[in-house]
C-alpha cells in the first residue's frame, strides 16, 4: 500500500533538508539518464536516493515535478561544460582549432552521458507544454551566450553581421553534435568533428583582421 502524498510540498531551508532534496534530484538524474523518464518510477528514485517514498513526496508532487527540476539541473551541467571553453579567451586566441574541438567534445560528453534522457525530452516536449517551454528557454539561453561572446569580438572581424555568423556556427555545431550522439553515422565521428572545425576555421580566417586579437592562423 503506497503512502499518501502530503497536501503541501516542503521548501527546504535547513541544510539537512536541502541535502535530502539534492540527493533525490541526483538519484533521479542518474536514473533518467540510465533508463529514461518512462521506465523510471518514484519508488526507484527514492531507493536510489536512500530515502523513503514519503520523503520524496514531501519535496515533489509527482515524477513530473522531479523531472522539471532535473531539466534545470541538466542545463546547468551543459552550461558548465560549454562555458568552461567559451569563456577561455586566451585559448580562443592562441589555438582556435583546439578551442573549437574542446567545445564540441565537451558538449558531446554531456549529451552522451544523458542520451536516454535527451531522447525522451524530444518526445515529452510534444505533449507537455512546460517541458517545451523549458527546452526552448534553455536553447535561447545557449544561443544568447554564443552570440554575446562573438559580439564582443566583432571588431576583430571584417563582417557586417557577426550576430548572424554566430547563429550559423551555433546551429552547425549543434547539428554535428546531434548527428554524432543521436544519429546513425555513415562515417567516423572524428571526420565529422574535423570537417566542422575546418569549415568554421576557414571562414573565420577569411574575415579575421590581423591587427586585432582573434584566432591566429595555424
Amino acid at each position: 500500500m503506497s503512502e499518501e502524498k502530503p497536501k503541501s510540498i516542503r521548501k527546504p531551508v535547513q541544510k539537512r533538508s536541502i541535502e535530502m532534496k539534492e540527493k533525490i534530484l541526483n538519484a533521479a538524474f542518474s536514473l533518467f539518464c540510465e533508463k529514461g523518464y518512462y521506465k523510471t518510477t518514484t519508488n526507484e528514485i527514492a531507493q536510489r536516493a536512500q530515502v523513503s517514498i514519503g520523503s520524496l513526496y514531501s519535496y515533489f508532487r509527482d515524477k513530473d515535478t522531479v523531472f522539471l527540476e532535473i531539466l534545470n539541473k541538466y542545463h546547468d551541467k551543459f552550461d558548465m561544460a560549454k562555458n568552461g571553453v567559451i569563456n577561455n579567451r586566451e585559448f580562443f586566441e592562441s589555438d582556435f582549432k583546439g578551442w573549437l574541438r574542446a567545445l564540441i567534445e565537451n558538449i558531446i560528453i554531456v549529451h552522451e552521458e544523458s542520451k536516454e534522457l535527451n531522447r525522451e525530452l524530444n518526445v515529452l516536449s510534444y505533449y507537455n507544454p512546460k517541458v517545451l517551454e523549458i527546452l526552448e528557454e534553455q536553447r535561447r539561453d545557449s544561443l544568447r551566450t554564443t552570440v554575446g561572446y562573438f559580439m564582443e569580438l566583432k571588431d576583430s572581424y571584417q563582417t557586417e553581421d557577426i550576430e548572424a555568423v554566430a547563429i550559423v556556427i551555433f546551429d552547425l555545431i549543434s547539428a554535428t553534435v546531434d548527428r554524432i550522439v543521436f544519429g546513425k553515422n555513415e562515417i567516423d565521428r572524428e571526420r565529422l568533428i574535423e570537417k566542422t572545425i575546418d569549415i568554421v576555421y576557414t571562414y573565420f580566417s577569411s574575415i579575421y583582421k590581423p591587427n586585432e586579437k582573434g584566432p591566429e592562423k595555424q
